[in-house]
This record gives C-alpha cells, sequence and structure tokens, in this order.
C-alpha cells in the first residue's frame, strides 16, 4: 500500500503472475473489502483475579453501565450490598471499585471530595485508616440514609455501625432515632408531616416520603 501525492489518496497494489507466470503488480480498484479486516483479540479471561476483595459469599456491588445485563447502581442497591458484611468488616465491604466509583459521584450524597483519605487506605491495605474514614460525618450520613431505606429495626434494638468501636454508651448506639409514644401520636394528629432527609411536606396517612420515598420516621 502506498500514497500517491499530490491527492493522498492510498492505493493497493497487490503482485500476482500474469498467463505468462511472470511477477506483475497491479492496480486494485476499488480496494478489497478483506483488505480491511482486522483480527482484534478480545475476550474475558476464565478465572478473573480480583484486585479488591471477592468472594463467594458475598454478591459483589452492580457494575456501571450494565442496564442491559439488569445490573442497576441505585441507593437501594448500596442497602443491600452492605447489608452482607457485618459491623468488623468495612473495610472488605468498601473494597469494591464499582461501589467506591458509586458512592463517589451518587446524586443523593456525592462523596468525592471526601473520599481521598479512604482511598488511600484502601491502596495502602490499612483496615485501620478505613475504620478512622468509617467513624467521620460524612460516612455516618449515609449510614442513616442505609438504615432509613431498610426496614426498621424493633425499638429496642440497637443498631450496629461500621464506625463503631464498641467504646461509646449504649445511647449512643441507637441508630436513627426512635420517637416516644407520645411524640408518635402527636405527630400522627397533625395533617402533615416532614421528611428529615429532604424537609418536604408529606400528608399523614403516607408512611414515605413522597420526595425521597425513605421512611417516615
Amino acid at each position: 500500500m502506498r500514497y500517491q501525492y499530490p491527492s493522498l489518496a492510498p492505493s493497493y497494489h497487490p503482485s500476482g503472475k500474469d498467463s505468462y507466470g511472470n511477477e506483475v503488480s497491479r492496480l486494485a480498484r476499488p480496494l478489497p473489502v478483506e483488505y480491511l479486516l482486522v483480527d482484534v483479540p478480545a475476550s474475558t479471561p476464565l478465572t478473573p483475579q480480583f484486585t479488591f476483595f471477592a468472594s463467594d459469599n458475598v454478591t459483589p456491588f452492580p457494575v456501571e453501565n450494565r442496564l442491559v445485563d439488569g445490573q442497576i447502581q441505585e441507593f437501594t442497591s448500596l442497602c443491600t450490598y452492605m447489608q452482607q458484611f457485618g459491623p468488623d468488616q468495612f473495610f472488605e465491604a468498601i473494597s469494591d471499585f464499582h461501589l467506591l466509583l458509586f458512592i463517589m459521584t451518587m446524586d443523593m450524597l456525592p462523596m468525592k471530595d471526601y473520599m481521598s483519605p479512604l482511598l488511600e487506605a484502601i491502596r495502602q491495605n490499612d483496615r485501620q485508616k478505613a475504620l478512622e474514614w468509617a467513624r467521620s460525618e460524612h460516612w455516618a450520613t449515609v449510614e442513616q440514609l442505609i438504615s432509613a431505606t431498610t426496614a426498621s429495626p424493633p425499638m429496642n434494638s440497637q443498631s450496629v455501625s461500621f464506625g463503631d468501636d464498641g467504646s461509646s454508651s449504649a445511647g449512643a448506639g441507637i441508630g436513627i432515632g426512635v420517637g416516644t409514644s407520645s411524640s408518635v401520636t402527636a405527630t400522627s394528629t397533625q395533617s402533615l408531616w416532614t421528611c428529615p432527609h429532604c424537609t418536604f411536606l408529606n400528608p399523614a396517612e403516607l408512611g414515605s416520603c413522597e420526595m425521597c420515598s425513605l421512611p417516615r420516621m
């Protein structure tokens, strides 16, 4: 293949033999389509090797941009994923690339500006630094939203967060506050109630916010 000046248009000159057995080159026009076909090897490994945490007993966080495969990234996906881990498994739970990308850019509470210490802890495989980040107010807000989105625990139960190191008192371990019976009665008599998450006013008969869909507390 060569370029002809001044048009700079490529021309293809295949070589062959004429009827007398002489080696000759001829101008091939139009250009054969087969000449443009290129084999590009592309496949997935039979046995993937994970850089981040992987376990057969844990369902990985959904992959972004995989709607055709039924993998949808939404806040309920975060809640379902985090429920697979215990309070002492924050480092394993957060060591997921697709989870990190989701919490960095999620619409409800983007964490991009606060994740540098966490990413550094994961890069260094430092469990202690990751737990320290889990005690930050930014992740505590996410945990409260997760607790509000999932099923409410019994009133006499104590919610456990990843940032709780067990040194706090029993009262401090309670998750999203559960009001007393008198306050609940007073709230039920009102015509409207204010969502504690988005401050939207909702009718008294609704059990979840009409705007953000989070449950009433």
